[in-house]
């Protein structure tokens, strides 16, 4: 089978243009295995040696892949050394001797070795690169951990906080039952629910109040202190959770007395929005009975503001429900 002809120059494939990156070394021997594959008798299988051989070919004669040929031709990969001396040694046996060929075999395996150290040195400052990447990353991370620690401090602060409020909040429940229960009535307090129903005593005639009623003051010395105490825990607590909380069991637990009186000296030391808060819970929660009695302390005490406040939140929400629970005294 005879060989085709064709226009182009033989081994116009060894022809190629080398790209800039190409290292220098690199670019040395690529441009020396351009001239040593054309001096290569490119044989078929079929045994016929055509002038103008193709890649594929002399890649077949030379028994490796065309894509492989055509990267040791670019520059852009350095053949292996036993593989680059198969490849001399193949042209200059086609070319009848290494003085056709235009190197010699030393030089060209000097040549292949200095581009195999420049391609070393590349890698190695690819490793640099990526160890620098890796410190990078690494410092990173650590700043993530820190901010991921200092995240989880602030939560179990947050959470102890939170632990604290809630004991405080049960103190304050235990301490308000405790005072209901221990603390002695006084006597001008003293009314129809000392007796069993449906026994009442008889009311008693108003009487001007004595000065020298010493049980009467000795109480009210004692619901003086009392409010006092009171009123400096609710002035310290600045949380409005915790105060509101406190408001309701003062509400709660003190006598129509303690709260007027409260009432009295929270609005004597400025503490309006605190004051008025505590008219409007006292208001709202409790009977209308006990309502009045403390507006008549209040009224006593010549605070007629708050007495008339009280008395004026009392009508906007008649009948608490402890008014309404079953058994309930009805308001005098």
């Amino acid at each position: 089978m005879a060989a085709r002809s064709s226009s182009r120059r033989p081994f116009a494939w060894t022809e190629k243009d080398l790209d800039r990156d190409v290292l220098p070394d690199k670019r040395q021997l690529a441009v020396a295995l351009q001239q040593i594959c054309r001096h290569l008798a490119v044989t078929t299988p079929e045994g016929l040696t055509p002038t103008h051989p193709t890649q594929a070919q002399a890649a077949r004669y030379l028994h490796v892949s065309e894509t492989t040929l055509t990267r040791y031709l670019h520059g852009q990969r350095v053949p292996p050394e036993k593989g680059a001396a198969v490849i001399f040694d193949t042209a200059c046996r086609d070319a009848g001797g290494t003085q056709n060929v235009g190197i010699i075999r030393e030089e060209f395996l000097e040549l292949r070795a200095r581009a195999e150290q420049e391609r070393c040195a590349n890698c190695a400052r690819h490793r640099e690169q990526r160890r620098d990447a890796i410190h990078a990353a690494g410092q990173k991370l650590r700043a993530l951990q820190d901010t991921n620690e200092g995240l989880e401090r602030s939560a179990a602060e947050q959470a102890r906080e939170l632990g604290k409020l809630r004991q405080h909040v049960a103190t304050l429940k235990q301490e308000a039952q405790r005072v209901k229960a221990v603390q002695p009535l006084p006597a001008s307090e003293a009314g129809p629910k000392e007796f069993p129903a449906p026994v009442r005593p008889a009311t008693p005639l108003p009487v001007p109040r004595r000065q020298g009623d010493r049980q009467q003051s000795k109480n009210r010395a004692l619901a003086a202190r009392n409010v006092g105490r009171r009123a400096e825990e609710l002035l310290r607590d600045g949380r409005p959770d915790s105060t509101l909380a406190l408001l309701r069991h003062t509400a709660e637990a003190y006598t129509p007395l303690e709260v007027a009186l409260l009432v009295a000296l929270l609005r004597a030391q400025g503490q309006d929005e605190l004051t008025d808060n505590l008219v409007h819970i006292y208001a709202r929660d409790r009977n209308d009975h006990e309502v009045v009695r403390a507006a008549l302390v209040l009224h006593e005490q010549e605070a007629v503001a708050d007495a008339e406040a009280l008395l004026r939140m009392a009508a906007t929400h008649p009948g608490s429900a402890l008014s309404r629970a079953p058994g309930a005294e009805p308001p005098m």
